[in-house]
């Protein structure tokens, strides 16, 4: 009985391009052993195929006359949906925000501190910290804005086109 292997997987795209090209010809490929490759493609196996390995198959794929890059369309499709996740969400702008409101007030606070007549060395040396943090977080805050908008962007593209 063949496995069902789950749609944006590795090993569905070894499936597929072993499917064009062939077991036997993978692992001459490759120059590791039919059943290597054959374990690569089974998702309950704990071996991966290496990146290297997964560029040599899209070649031999495309060179066999297949359509795309089975691999690269895997990896691309989940890293653009794991950057949108990750850098363009609604919560990464929240989290952000929240940090630089954080990071903002101990900024200020250390601030006036360091402003008063009896400020200390350390006074000071806390204020210069605690913008430098304000800062960090503020930008990155700026960021995780940024990137939903490029995501936003990018998807919006992706479906006109």
């Amino acid at each position: 009985m063949t496995k069902r292997r789950a749609a944006l997987t590795y090993e569905l795209a070894l499936t597929k391009v072993a499917g064009l090209i062939g077991w036997p010809l993978c692992a001459d490929i490759l120059k590791v052993a039919e059943r290597t490759v054959r374990n690569w493609s089974d998702p309950d196996a704990a071996a991966n195929i290496r990146i290297d390995a997964a560029e040599a198959l899209d070649l031999a794929y495309q060179q066999a006359g297949g359509t795309g890059a089975p691999f690269l369309e895997v990896y691309a499709t989940r890293l653009k949906a794991a950057l949108v996740d990750c850098l363009g969400s609604a919560q990464a702008i929240a989290d952000a925000a929240a940090s630089a409101a954080k990071e903002g007030g101990e900024a200020v606070a250390a601030a006036i501190r360091a402003a008063r007549p009896d400020a200390t060395d350390a006074d000071y040396a806390d204020a210069e910290r605690e913008i430098e943090e304000a800062i960090e977080a503020k930008t990155g805050a700026l960021a995780a804005i940024r990137n939903r908008r490029r995501a936003e962007r990018g998807l919006l593209e992706e479906t006109l086109s």
